[in-house]
């Protein structure tokens, strides 16, 4: 299986030009829509037509970006709001994901000990992008940033803490630690029945069905016996989820992605936001040139036709999982969740909207390693770099040999795997390394080897000779790369590919281990070997949109009444990844950009 490069503008405008024939004719089969409705959405007059119900804004989506353009509409300019959702579960891609979200210049730096600025920021964006950098939006993107971040925390239930994460390029001209915000935890019983429809976190970032665990929370989690401390929280933790799943169905600890979804559903709650799930929105209406109000399936009801007086706002989640739209690699690698199809860039473009020129990298890259339960579907663990990071773990390729920095930020490290038209590769570990790190899905000591064991997640051999004859690996090529890498590992030195020696290798490496945080031999038998895929944790393409986020027309003039945050608007990256939270980061600015531009008008 070869990756598929850049697509060209003829593919683009057959997924999402005006026809949209692929988008729509998927999204149709998932939503039950009938064979008329699966026909290219027509522009409405609405001086001609009547509307059901009437909001302010209404906003397609409700991940990240979708939820911080409603609060801010709703709770800082007083704005009646409605959040329509297509699938059952709110969160979109936000909900599984870590929920970091990139903002330089952002008021928990200086607690940290770093210095920022919107200058060194945009020095270090520059650098970065080179000649992809377009002015207007990035600009729009620095000085909102820090803004919104500080707003959230000042008037909603979102808290941040500041992390001293580093930029993916660190020795880059301008690159500053503490840019990354996570969210704080929350506390789900708040939301009252909400909580249920709240969408479940990755299988690798819970433990049994849903009981979450918060970043802070993992040395204690994967070592329960390491302290007295440890052993409390952790059996505290097990009492209150088997609660929370008598009382309220799942676990109500909601950490990462899902805090920020729940502390912001909580914070649209109280301002009397309504909320709406299965319910997609399957066109635009339009009056004079203007997009004043939205059809919504309401499946039960029917179509609803309701008017958004000030503005709409698309953040429906890009075209992740839409069929022949999956131009960037298999689809099932992917891991956006399954109703993110592209309904808001169908539905602006069938308006005049356009999809911006197409790009070298139209998904944000992951190595992604996969689960095959007995029952149920098939999981994804995405591998950022907390567990192939750690010393003792060597990468290679379908020939044996060692391709890239083990430790290299996910993005970059899927865009290698990609200009090598790579379909998989394979991350080999030591028993040492399995029972004191863990890797993907296998949690480390004390947790049991029998359940990934059982459904051959990963493949085991007494010696890399054996392993590499079970991976049907070149036997001598594999042994010679684990010979050289154990040479020079003990010296902590990778003359070969320099891991370990930037800053963002040693974010996600052991510092107890010396000299070097990021590699030791891997040389304590058996071994062990899990298959890494070339996934995506969403898109990084979508609509055509201006500083204030407003959808753009073929002239680029803005569609009035008509935005685009989160997944559907182009990525001001345009295929570049500064740092983790990269896509959460413009998304959420984008909504309170959004939210802000149409409270103005």
């Amino acid at each position: 299986m070869m990756m598929p490069r850049m697509a060209s503008m003829r593919q683009l405008t057959t997924t999402f030009g005006i026809n949209c024939s692929t988008i729509h004719r998927k999204a149709g089969s998932t939503t039950g829509h009938n064979t008329h409705r699966r026909k290219l959405a027509t522009v409405v007059d609405s001086k001609s037509s009547h509307f059901d119900t009437t909001y302010d804004v209404v906003v397609v989506g409700s991940g990240g970006a979708a939820l911080v353009a409603a609060v801010t509409a709703a709770k800082k300019h007083g704005l009646s709001v409605l959040v329509t959702e297509k699938s059952r579960w709110f969160g979109g891609t936000t909900a599984f994901s870590g929920g970091g979200a990139w903002i330089p210049a952002n008021h928990l730096q200086p607690s940290l000990g770093f210095s920022d600025s919107k200058e060194k920021a945009e020095k270090y964006i520059r650098g970065m992008m080179g000649e992809l950098y377009d002015e207007r939006t990035v600009a729009s993107f620095l000085e909102n940033a820090p803004k919104m971040a500080k707003w959230l925390e000042d008037e909603t239930a979102l808290g941040w803490t500041g992390v001293p994460m580093v930029d993916f390029y660190s020795s880059a001209e301008g690159a500053v630690p503490g840019r990354m915000l996570l969210p704080k935890s929350f506390d789900g019983r708040k939301l009252g029945r909400t909580v249920q429809d709240i969408r479940y976190t990755l299988q690798g970032w819970k433990a049994f069905d849903s009981m979450q665990v918060s970043a802070e929370e993992i040395p204690m989690m994967t070592h329960p016996f390491a302290s007295l401390g440890s052993f409390i929280h952790v059996v505290s933790k097990l009492l209150r989820y088997w609660r929370d799943r008598i009382r309220h169905g799942k676990g109500t600890f909601l950490a990462n992605g899902n805090a920020m979804i729940g502390s912001l559903i909580y914070t649209l709650q109280q301002v009397k936001g309504e909320l709406w799930n299965n319910s997609p929105a399957t066109k635009i209406i339009m009056d004079g040139g203007r997009a004043t109000g939205i059809v919504i399936d309401r499946k039960a009801q029917g179509s609803v036709r309701v008017r958004a007086s000030k503005g709409i706002v698309l953040a429906s989640g890009g075209f992740g999982r839409a069929g022949q739209a999956h131009l960037y690699g298999p689809r099932e690698y992917c891991m956006s969740p399954a109703s993110n199809l592209g309904d808001g860039i169908r539905i602006a473009t069938d308006v005049g909207g356009t999809l911006s020129k197409p790009i070298a990298d139209s998904a944000l890259y992951v190595p992604i390693s996969t689960y095959r339960p007995k029952t149920g579907p098939v999981r994804l663990f995405p591998h950022f770099g907390q567990d192939r990071s750690k010393p003792g773990s060597i990468i290679v390729d379908v020939h044996g040999k060692r391709f890239i920095n083990e430790s290299e930020g996910y993005h970059q490290f899927g865009q290698e795997m990609r200009a090598l038209s790579m379909d998989h590769c394979y991350c080999i570990v030591d028993r040492r390394f399995l029972r004191k790190y863990g890797l993907g899905f296998q949690l480390p000591a004390p947790y049991l080897l029998s359940r990934t064991l059982s459904q051959r997640y990963w493949v085991s051999a007494p010696t890399i000779p054996e392993l590499a004859k079970k991976l049907h690996l070149p036997v001598d090529n594999l042994t010679a790369t684990v010979r050289r890498f154990n040479k020079y590992a003990i010296k902590g030195e990778d003359p070969d590919f320099h891991r370990g020696e930037r800053l963002w290798d040693n974010m996600f490496g052991d510092l107890e281990n010396k000299p070097n945080p990021n590699l030791r031999p891997c040389d304590q038998a058996p071994f062990y070997a899990v298959k890494l895929y070339p996934g995506n944790a969403s898109t990084l393409h979508g609509l055509e949109t201006n500083e204030y986020a407003q959808v753009l027309d073929k002239a680029g003039s803005p569609v009035p009444g008509l935005y685009a945050s989160g997944n559907d608007n182009n990525s001001i990256w345009r295929g570049t990844y500064p740092g983790g939270g990269s896509s959460i980061g413009p998304g959420t600015v984008f909504g309170y950009v959004a939210a802000n531009q149409i409270a103005s008008q």
